[in-house]
């Protein structure tokens, strides 16, 4: 997914994902695409392992 994929959503803003509940319909709806080359369970999975300091590529 590409930033400009990103723009709009009600999610994501100012370059952070803010949950709320169309993230969760967008995470159940994506949870195996890829995204540079890893599942989005597994960049999940990286971003809580390296919370707080980890931040989104996009």
């Amino acid at each position: 997914m590409s930033r400009e994929e990103v723009k709009g959503r009600s999610w994501y803003k100012n370059g952070q994902v803010v949950p709320d509940a169309a993230f969760t319909v967008w995470v159940s709806g994506h949870r195996d695409t890829v995204y540079e080359g890893k599942a989005l369970q597994a960049w999940e999975d990286e971003a809580t392992a390296g919370w707080p300091g980890w931040r989104c590529p996009l």
